[in-house]
């Protein structure tokens, strides 16, 4: 129960659909192989919601019952409610229940669907839980995303579900981050040179941002809290 997380195994319970919200960025990697297959157990329907189809279109999609959205420009909405529909039919009553890694967009998906999710600008928290109408016979059930606990903090912060405030390395996180999505991404949004070391990227960087510290000295913990949080927030493509 702890590498599924109290509140996505209670939307499991409690719920006839599991929409499981993936970054388009990183469906893989924000895909949790362990929820999925609890859901398939327990005899729920499962759905995966490909969030952020803005910031990346997917190379390799997902076999099955697959949404690509964009909750930001709010595409993809009406094939979510077809899709629910199709695997709802003949069903009087349905719960939906959205979980998730946090910062994949499960709130956001809510507005863009018409409810108002209540959440918290930080990564990892959504406040509260809530039931939201759809339609006249499906209810939306918003809670906290799901953060597996075996993983490490660079991991997470890259994924969207932690906090960078309490980063123990942001510059170790940062260079991760940099090797995962290459150069093109950096200078497509903020016109610097590509490094092929990501420690002389994230110097690069500090300096175009005009990042220092006494002494004229780059301030790479704050060009790397500030990249990271730039990812997170979905400022950059690939």
């Amino acid at each position: 129960m702890d590498a599924i997380g109290r509140h996505a195994l209670e939307v499991i319970n409690e719920c006839d659909i599991i929409a499981e919200v993936v970054d388009a960025r990183d469906i893989e990697g924000t895909r949790s192989r362990k929820i999925e297959s609890l859901v398939r157990r327990k005899g729920k329907k499962l759905v995966l919601v490909v969030n952020k189809a803005d910031l990346a279109h997917p190379k390799k999609i997902p076999h099955g019952n697959v949404v690509l959205m964009s909750a930001k420009e709010r595409k993809g909405t009406r094939k979510f409610r077809e899709l629910i529909g199709a695997l709802s039919h003949g069903q009087e009553k349905v719960k939906v229940g959205l979980i998730g890694y946090a910062n994949t967009g499960k709130s956001s998906i809510i507005n863009a669907l018409g409810g108002r999710a209540n959440a918290s600008s930080k990564a990892g928290f959504t406040r509260g839980k809530q039931w939201l109408r759809l339609t006249s016979k499906v209810m939306l059930f918003d809670s906290p995303g799901a953060i597996p606990r075996h993983e490490g903090e660079a991991k997470l912060a890259i994924k969207g579900a932690y906090d960078i405030t309490k980063l123990k390395d942001p510059i170790g996180t940062a260079a991760k981050l940099i090797e995962k999505i290459g150069t093109a991404p950096l200078k497509r949004a903020y016109g610097v040179e590509g490094y092929a070391d990501p420690y002389e990227q994230l110097k690069e960087l500090a300096g175009k941002w005009m990042m220092l510290k006494k002494g004229a000295e780059l301030d790479l913990d704050r060009a790397a809290r500030h990249l990271i949080l730039e990812w997170q927030k979905g400022k950059l493509r690939q």
